[in-house]
């Protein structure tokens, strides 16, 4: 069955508009600098901009739309590495043909948005191959649209609640972000980003794997459960934990630490939320909890940004009671087009499992930042680390002070990154798969260049 319009006039013009927009985006693939005479309407744009949204920017970023693979072009006229794909749906870098594809075919239906009422195709895919790529040994067996990560996460929490009503009260980690909802700015962990703010969930956190003392880390952790229990009794309705923790500076354990704090959550009866909307198809696997091999004790996943879209996945135990989650939006055709494609290009090309693409890219940026740390930035460069195309490392004394000065430094070289975490704070990279050797060579000298220059002042 064929879904919006087709017509042969239609593939052609369609096939024509593909090539001509490619071989445009594509000439925006290489570095270069401000044009001083563009500067001014660049500055003029940010500041009509910041006035009106009610705060500055971290960057002097304002983008054309045109850019290609790893690269993207200011209004300044600068052209410049991303590193961090809008904290991480550009996964497969700009201007990739999948979402050019995904554009023009959403153009040929009749609506820009669909909802949960009326079922589109394209929310069809994307529910459809979410719950396929999960494996057998997992008990997902749904997935449900948000219009956000942090709608993921709300989702999440009522279906958990829901089935553990009176039960409410939920187990978190520490450094942990779920978002910014009324609901999931109590359990991320950061007291800044809820500032005079009623309490509206009760959550307790708890010590997550620190890699400074991975032996005593997980007596640590299950203390600190036992110690919950002990206070407050069986008042505990789940648990929620990053695998991979974006905010902390993708902070991770070994599988050994997982299956310990899992199986004592599944003898108290805890329901485990695993969120992995930032690090969804990032890790050596499309499911951080597929790397660690932990699919036999998941209840709900949420996942985000490389998807195009945000949604919950969960068990048929948790299928909630009708009206409890609802919501007008599946998402934009075109981005659930893209996702639908995504999972298809990652899942069937060369990019999970060990030694694949996202495995290599992980060991080339983490190898080379070693390397930079034990040479010409001895002493200016700390811990480095991550999983996947998830990057971090630490400059100088890894203050937050130290590592925007670095980052707008880098910025200015040519470098868009951002930085996570804090005390200590460090540069976050969130990798495109566009990235080739050629370009790994020019982000390092660049990267050397800017901790020789920022430590030279």
């Amino acid at each position: 069955m064929q879904f919006g319009v087709h017509s042969e006039n239609i593939s052609e013009l369609s096939d024509r508009l593909f090539s001509s927009i490619l071989e445009e985006q594509q000439k925006v693939a290489h570095l270069k600098p401000a044009d001083p005479e563009k500067l001014p309407q660049s500055k003029s744009l940010i500041e009509s901009f910041a006035k009106v949204k009610g705060r500055g920017f971290f960057y002097d970023y304002f983008s054309t739309g045109r850019g290609h693979g790893p690269f993207t072009e200011l209004v300044d006229g600068s052209i410049k590495y991303d590193l961090i794909g809008g904290i991480g749906p550009a996964i497969l870098g700009h201007s990739h043909p999948l979402y050019i594809r995904a554009n023009l075919e959403a153009a040929q239906s009749d609506l820009m948005m669909c909802g949960n009422l009326l079922p589109y195709n394209e929310a069809y895919l994307v529910t459809k191959k979410m719950v396929d790529l999960v494996s057998e040994k997992s008990r997902l067996r749904h997935f449900w649209f948000s219009g956000s990560g942090s709608f993921a996460n709300d989702t999440a929490l009522k279906i958990i609640w829901q089935k553990q009503a009176p039960k409410y009260k939920i187990i978190a980690f520490e450094k942990a972000f779920a978002g910014r909802s009324v609901a999931t700015q109590d359990i991320t962990y950061n007291e800044e980003y809820r500032q005079e703010m009623p309490k509206s969930v009760d959550v307790d956190h708890v010590p997550h794997f620190n890699h400074r003392d991975p032996e005593g880390s997980l007596k640590r952790t299950l203390d600190a459960l036992n110690q919950l229990y002990d206070k407050n009794g069986d008042v505990y309705g789940g648990l929620m934990i990053e695998l991979v923790q974006g905010e902390a500076g993708f902070v991770y354990a070994p599988k050994e630490f997982y299956e310990e704090v899992f199986k004592w959550a599944k003898a108290k009866g805890l329901y485990i939320w695993i969120d992995e909307v930032q690090s969804f198809a990032r890790t050596r696997e499309l499911f951080a909890f597929q790397m660690f091999g932990l699919d036999e004790y998941v209840d709900v996943v949420t996942v985000g940004k490389a998807l195009q879209a945000c949604g919950t996945l969960y068990t048929e135990e948790l299928n909630p009671k009708p009206g409890l989650v609802a919501g007008t939006f599946n998402g934009g055709l075109a981005a659930l087009l893209a996702g639908a494609k995504t999972l298809d290009y990652l899942t069937q090309g060369p990019f999970y499992g060990v030694g694949a693409r996202f495995h290599d890219l992980e060991q080339k940026f983490i190898s080379r930042i070693e390397n930079l740390a034990q040479t010409s930035c001895k002493g200016k460069i700390g811990y480095c680390g991550g999983v996947g195309t998830m990057i971090s490392f630490e400059v100088g004394d890894s203050s937050k002070e130290m590592t925007a000065k670095f980052l707008k430094e880098l910025f200015n070289n040519g470098i868009i990154a951002f930085s996570a975490g804090k005390n200590p704070t460090r540069v976050r990279f969130l990798l495109p798969s566009s990235l080739t050797d050629e370009h790994i060579d020019e982000v390092f000298t660049i990267i050397e260049k800017t901790v020789l220059d920022v430590f030279a002042d």
